[in-house]
């Protein structure tokens, strides 16, 4: 389907709020809390968290952060992309599902992870459902405006202010009955899970959504070469590995472009591969990486495509 960017409003520091409407005047599809969109601009495929109403079929709005270094999406939403212009999307996509019917849930967000947990929280507000968010950020004015919640206990934490998020402490004083959902930066997720998982929380009850790739300060190219094509693919950072096998007509699964489903998984046959997904284990990293979040530690790899 088509779009059009109809607003663009900041609503915190480096965080804008985008509404877009169907190009056609057509209803938009409603769906569910925590649903995504893919939405394709300037080249580039990147995918949101939908924070409006689920059941709305006159728009749809997301929440883009600038980062900084960018690998092209945020920057160009936040620089170029001005009212009028088209857009393809594809979705909504439900791979984040809430629990609708817990009396009572949890929410973890670090930074803009707290975009798919809008809708869910009023869902639960909604049905009369208790929730507790814990909402972290470097700084106070990187957090999101929240509506006022009858039935949802909110606690921000702001690094720069000294008041950190202590997520062994926090999931100390927890029932591990509750259901858990945590999205934000790789290193919140994994802390959230390990606490979760020492301290006997079902991996079932414990639900993330990451941000995909994410292109680091040290990043530098790396030569992918493919042993049994014999392509070789010079990939800059801020671009994936994946989205540079299908540039260059490489056939290759994936589906979640976010290292959760280990569906693009590669063998790694010389090279030392960074890690960066959140499904592999310790012994399928041992000689595989996920091509669409993973990088390189070595100038070269070489994959068995």
């Amino acid at each position: 389907m088509q779009l059009v960017l109809a607003e663009r409003t900041p609503v915190a520091e480096d965080t804008l709020r985008l509404r877009l409407a169907p190009a056609s005047g057509q209803g938009l599809r409603p769906f569910a809390p925590g649903a995504h969109l893919a939405l394709s601009f300037a080249g580039l495929e990147r995918r949101y968290s939908l924070t409006s109403d689920p059941a709305g079929v006159d728009y749809y709005e997301i929440h883009v952060l600038r980062v900084r270094p960018s690998r092209g999406g945020s920057e160009y939403l936040h620089e170029q992309a001005q009212p009028g212009e088209r857009m393809d999307a594809a979705g909504p996509f439900h791979a984040f599902a809430l629990q609708e019917d817990a009396p009572r849930s949890v929410f973890i967000a670090g930074g803009i992870g707290i975009t798919p947990f809008l809708t869910m929280m009023a869902a639960l507000e909604r049905r009369g459902r208790s929730f507790a968010l814990h909402y972290a950020a470097r700084r106070a004015e990187r957090l999101l405006p929240l509506p006022p919640y009858r039935h949802g206990d909110v606690h921000r934490y702001s690094a720069a202010d000294g008041v950190r998020l202590q997520v062994p402490e926090l999931l100390a004083g927890l029932s591990p009955a509750l259901p858990l959902y945590v999205c934000g930066p790789r290193g919140l997720i994994e802390s959230v899970r390990q606490c979760a998982a020492a301290l006997g929380w079902p991996a079932v009850r414990v639900r993330f959504e990451s941000f995909g790739a994410a292109q680091r300060p040290g990043d530098r190219p790396v030569l992918v070469r493919l042993a049994r094509s014999g392509l070789s693919i010079e990939v800059a950072p801020g671009r994936s590995i994946l989205d540079a096998l299908l540039e260059n007509g490489v056939w290759t699964g994936y589906e979640c472009r976010r290292g959760e489903c280990a569906s693009c998984v590669t063998e790694v046959l010389a090279g030392t591969p960074d890690h960066r997904d959140f499904c592999l284990t310790e012994a399928q990293r041992s000689h595989s990486l996920c091509t669409c979040v993973s990088w390189a530690q070595s100038a070269e790899l070489v994959l068995d495509l």
